[in-house]
């Protein structure tokens, strides 16, 4: 059975590359093209295609709008394809497979394909009783390239400016938006704010030692210490 595809972009161009990158597949079948996101809702809706690549940045309806005219429980398998990195985040909290970022290789594409080809079967696994509200990966930018951290990778999270800095075991990223937000995704059983400016993993800390006017110094496994303000200590020792 082909793999049925609507390409949603403003761009003509954007959507030849898109199509030229599947023109040679002969288990794939280019259901529709869509100019704009009310197009896209109309195209998803009437043909009911197994994946869509979205533009986010399109008239009528951006691409997340289009999503939540159609409800993210009916959508297909997308894959967004954008000249714009700060939506990278909202894109997983869709469910979107891939992340591509203009302009994008035939190699990165295919991957991205393949991923949403797999997904056909998501409405099936997402409704079953494992499949976790939380943020189970973080999407971080390297140069010109978009990779994930899985969020137990990461023992801490600090606040800097309108970004967020995201350390590991071995290295730190900076992704845009804000701690505040980045908690209420997260699993409170497994990451607690312990300041102002700072998230911890819980599973990373090694110990917790007294300090001055309350406050507490934690020990990551890694040897790393960050603070515990007096006012967050509840949601450390309560978790």
């Amino acid at each position: 059975m082909k793999t049925r595809v609507v390409i949603a972009d403003d761009e003509a161009p954007a959507r030849r590359i898109v199509r030229s990158y599947l023109a040679e597949r002969a288990d794939v079948e280019i259901a529709g093209e869509a100019e704009n996101g009310l197009e896209v809702v109309d195209l998803v809706r009437t043909l009911e295609p197994d994946v869509v690549i979205l533009d986010v940045q399109m008239p009528g309806l951006t691409g997340f709008e289009a999503i939540e005219a159609i409800g993210v429980d009916s959508m297909p398998a997308v894959v967004f394809a954008t000249a714009y990195d700060e939506f990278a985040l909202r894109a997983f909290d869709v469910h979107a497979v891939d992340y591509l970022l203009k302009p994008f290789s035939r190699q990165r594409f295919d991957r991205a394909f393949a991923r949403a080809e797999r997904a056909k079967l998501r409405p099936l696994l997402s409704s079953l009783p494992h499949a976790s509200p939380w943020l189970e990966r973080l999407v971080v930018r390297q140069g010109d390239r978009l990779f994930f951290v899985a969020a137990a990778d990461v023992l801490h999270l600090s606040a800097e400016g309108n970004y967020v800095r995201v350390h590991t075991a071995d290295a730190s990223h900076l992704i845009r938006g804000t701690l505040g937000d980045l908690e209420s995704r997260l699993d409170p059983k497994r990451f607690a704010r312990i300041h102002r400016s700072g998230i911890v993993n819980i599973d990373a800390v090694a110990e917790v030692r007294a300090h001055f006017h309350g406050d507490y110094v934690v020990r990551l496994r890694n040897g790393q210490t960050v603070r515990l303000s007096r006012r967050y200590q509840e949601r450390l020792f309560g978790a």
